[in-house]
């Protein structure tokens, strides 16, 4: 009975040797996603704290090799930091889905971040620039609602209408996106608050229009740009949601039908305001 005992009392040590082993490496990926994201150094408990929607006190933990987040935490953080969620749950492939510097166009090479102080400087993604296009740099067209021209209040989505937005090739590449599939947009409203704020420029992957769920997409809805995250349901339906959930209610649509909303992409980026 005693050797049993022993046993069994070496059997849970070695789990809780294991489970905090995973807590650490998690940690340790989480930490390298975050300087990836450029939202390491100073503040970055409190950083993470707001891309996860969580308090402070439980991202310290995640940092700190105490705990690890759910599934649901662990998709916003991967979603926000740009990474892969299989690499920052398990360690398991690369960290990007294009994080290899072949996958970048020909004759744009790495661009590594710089670090002053407790601030990590990335290169400008999207450039407001009136001057020649750089070789790292290609013109994106812009989505905007526009009233038809009938001037009875109705509007429609369309692509350009003489705008572009300059957009970094590397960031391109590391997510995947293929330059003519790139275009730009401007989210409006509160309703993808905190992720996505009032206001802020979105980047659209026009190559991806296949459901993947909780993966936030832009869609013409009825003449109206709508950014929301998608997920799959029966019947060719869809739940559109809403990361400020309490003011604005998930909704059900068919992806069928005249008044179907239309996907025009996935939002693979989107600049964040503090």
């Amino acid at each position: 009975m005693a050797e049993l005992k022993v046993h069994a009392s070496t059997a849970i040590i070695e789990r809780m040797v294991h489970s905090d082993d995973s807590r650490a490496e998690f940690s340790a990926r989480l930490k390298k996603a975050l300087e990836y994201a450029g939202q390491s150094g100073r503040g970055e408990g409190a950083r993470l704290a707001r891309l996860a929607r969580v308090t402070p006190k439980a991202a310290s933990k995640w940092l700190n090799g105490e705990a690890r987040p759910g599934h649901d935490k662990l998709m916003l953080i991967a979603n926000a930091l740009r990474v892969r969620e299989e690499w920052l749950d398990y360690g398991k492939g690369p960290m990007t889905s294009s994080e290899s510097a072949a996958e970048l166009p020909e004759g744009v090479s790495p661009m590594p971040n710089r670090r002053v102080d407790d601030m990590v400087l990335h290169d400008t993604e999207i450039v407001e620039d009136d001057g020649p296009l750089r070789p790292d740099e290609v013109e994106l067209p812009c989505f905007r609602e526009v009233e038809f021209s009938a001037g009875d209040g109705r509007t429609q989505v369309i692509e350009n209408h003489g705008n572009s937005v300059r957009f970094s090739l590397p960031r391109l590449a590391r997510a995947g996106v293929q330059p003519q599939n790139g275009a730009c947009a401007t989210a409006s409203g509160s309703s993808m608050e905190p992720t996505i704020a009032d206001g802020s420029p979105i980047a659209i992957d026009k190559g991806c229009r296949h459901v993947i769920d909780g993966k936030i997409y832009a869609l013409d809805h009825g003449g109206m740009l709508r950014v929301k995250r998608l997920y799959k349901l029966p019947l060719g339906k869809v739940r559109l949601v809403s990361d400020n959930a309490d003011e604005y209610p998930e909704e059900i649509c068919s992806l069928m039908g005249e008044d179907a909303p239309r996907i025009i992409g996935r939002v693979f980026w989107w600049e964040v305001f503090d």
